[in-house]
């Protein structure tokens, strides 16, 4: 495949079977796994610092005419906006009284700064005032990672806990997203296994430790600590969940099920239990039954956004378009967490063949939703499907003015949609302006040579290839597919072998670069070099296209009955398949 098609295949509507139900995390957190991408500096830097009003503040802080002076000029900067001004003036006011409320207003004022050193130091102050507090020494965990102090905060944890051990699933459940947040995989999971409830095995520090190590893909990691607490509390169902997930992810998908359906079906099952049950079978193609159990979940709790939209999902899958748009407009009715229903309303009424519908429904997607591109996709799709091509390209224009940032990704989509409906010479016109914009664009370069080929301009496939090798001198794809090219359209074959063999040097084990390389030794004459990387390619994946090129040599061994087996093979998989019906008929069959 090459780059044009991924991208296609990344920018078009595809089918729902398989990856759908992966949607409904987006509305439920029944494994509690940290999903959110590293944050700035700022959003870590937000922390709750139990905010008092200064007047409350005050009401308890022994006043002086110094005291009283920097906490009301603290205010007035702060009010005119010099907040930096404000946290130093309410930095020299904490340091005169052994105040909690005041110290805990500095570290407020601090935090408005979002300067790390003054925030730490305004933490480490109320620390000093009130030091049982345990609240304050969570609040410095994600300062030390964000300065790499691993070492230290395992004590720091350890402290908030010996102060106040009931506040454990809150401050673990803090402790770990945080973690993914800010600090790789190995140090955050030797942070976890420094706390003493994880060396005392408590089953939450095990839990959540189990929990981090998901995340982090870890799953070698997480499964025996998951197993392990399980032994000691076999009820614990966000365990079980957890361990459904990992064995999941695992490909143990039979064990997933059984973990889940077994507890699924006792009487203190979890409504949460019950959704991941529903959800893993869903993910696993068990429509039925997966509709059933949601089924059941909405007719105990009717209003639950992420069951009606389980429901909204399962009956696109099974192409019941009516049904889908009832269950959406229910989703819109509560309010559209996430803003889903509009998408899906437009898949639905697409279902329904209500062209004109769906069209209002994509075009709606707001761009702050996730299926903002996917509905630009449809919306496109549909409109060039019903006879609006013209429409559907001025409306690509428009995106990429609106978006800039995703202006080659239109690009690219609008050049395949004209590939698609044969319009090869357009998408060429319309890949030299974009390449105009961005003229080292190397996806755009890839898509470009693409079509230069179809439209018989070996030398601007060329030109293009070579200008993305100027730029990324290791790029496999093009070096192969540059190499190929001269294989097959030119007599330049020690050249072509040159390329093919760097790129197998980057990638060795690639199939599509075994068939090149086959190739180019059958075009010169080294049969048995060509027969013996042929099979290797075809070893590693039977693709038609490598069928045909294998049959083509042994064929030219005088091997007819083999080469005809192949070719028998090949169409088994694709009985059109262009290459393979051709090179057959070459040879007289």
């Amino acid at each position: 495949m090459d780059l044009s098609q991924a991208l296609w295949k990344k920018l078009s509507p595809s089918g729902l079977c398989g990856i759908i139900f992966g949607l409904i995390i987006l509305l439920s957190a029944c494994t509690n796994l940290p999903t959110e991408r590293l944050p700035t500096t700022q959003q870590v830097l937000a922390v709750e610092t139990k905010p008092d009003k200064t007047e409350a503040a005050l009401k308890t802080v022994p006043l002086t005419a110094e005291l009283t002076y920097l906490i009301l000029t603290a205010e007035i900067a702060s009010q005119r906006g010099d907040l930096i001004s404000a946290a130093e003036l309410y930095k020299r006011a904490a340091g005169l009284v052994e105040s909690p409320k005041l110290a805990s207003r500095s570290t407020q004022m601090a935090n408005f700064t979002r300067d790390q050193k003054r925030i730490d130091l305004a933490l480490n102050r109320w620390a000093e005032v009130d030091p049982t507090d345990s609240d304050i020494y969570m609040l410095k965990t994600p300062f030390l990672m964000m300065q790499g102090k691993h070492d230290e905060i395992a004590p720091v944890v350890n402290t908030a806990l010996a102060i106040d051990p009931e506040k454990l699933a809150t401050y673990l459940v803090r402790l770990t997203d945080n973690l993914s947040k800010i600090v790789k995989a190995d140090p955050a999971l030797r942070i976890m296994k420094q706390l003493d409830v994880f060396q005392q095995g408590n089953p939450h520090a095990l839990y959540h430790y189990s929990r981090l190590a998901v995340y982090y893909q870890r799953y070698d990691k997480a499964l025996p600590t998951i197993n392990a607490v399980l032994d000691y509390e076999p009820d614990f169902q966000e365990a079980l969940i957890l361990k459904a997930t990992i064995l999941q992810r695992l490909k143990r998908i039979d064990e997933a099920l059984n973990i889940l359906k077994d507890a699924a079906h006792q009487k203190s099952a979890s409504r949460s239990l019950r959704f991941s049950y529903a959800q893993l079978l869903g993910e696993n193609n068990q429509i039925k039954k997966s509709r059933q159990l949601f089924e059941q979940l909405d007719a105990e709790e009717s209003n639950k956004p992420d069951v009606i939209f389980a429901l909204g999902v399962i009956a696109i899958e099974e192409k019941q378009g009516h049904k889908a748009k009832n269950y959406f407009k229910r989703l819109q009715d509560l309010g559209d967490p996430g803003m889903q229903s509009a998408y899906f309303l437009g898949i639905a009424e697409k279902l329904n063949n209500n062209v004109e519908q769906a069209l209002v429904w994509f075009s709606s997607v707001p761009n702050s939703s996730l299926h903002f591109q996917k509905a630009q996709t449809q919306y496109v799709s549909l409109l060039a499907d019903n006879g609006a091509l013209a429409k559907a390209r001025q409306h690509l224009a428009n995106i990429r003015i609106a978006n800039p940032k995703l202006a080659v990704d239109y690009y690219l989509f609008e050049a395949i949609l004209l590939q698609e409906r044969n319009q090869n010479q357009p998408a060429f016109i319309l890949l030299d302006k974009a390449i105009s914009e961005h003229p080292e664009n190397i996806d755009l370069l890839y898509t470009h040579a693409m079509l230069a080929e179809s439209i018989n301009r070996l030398d601007i496939l060329e030109k293009d290839l070579r200008s993305i090798l100027a730029i990324d001198p290791d790029n496999s794809q093009t070096l192969n597919a540059l190499g190929y090219t001269l294989t097959d359209l030119t007599d330049r074959h020690q050249e072509a072998l040159v390329l093919i063999k760097k790129a197998l040097v980057i990638s060795p084990s690639d199939p599509f670069y075994l068939d090149s390389l086959g190739w180019v030794y059958y075009r010169l004459g080294q049969l048995d070099k060509a027969e013996q990387v042929l099979k290797q390619a075809v070893a590693i994946r039977e693709e038609p296209e490598f069928l045909a090129h294998l049959g083509e040599v042994l064929w030219q061994q005088d091997q007819k009955n083999e080469a005809k087996k192949v070719w028998l093979r090949g169409l088994k998989q694709d009985s059109a398949n262009e290459l393979i019906l051709k090179t057959m008929q070459h040879f007289g069959l």
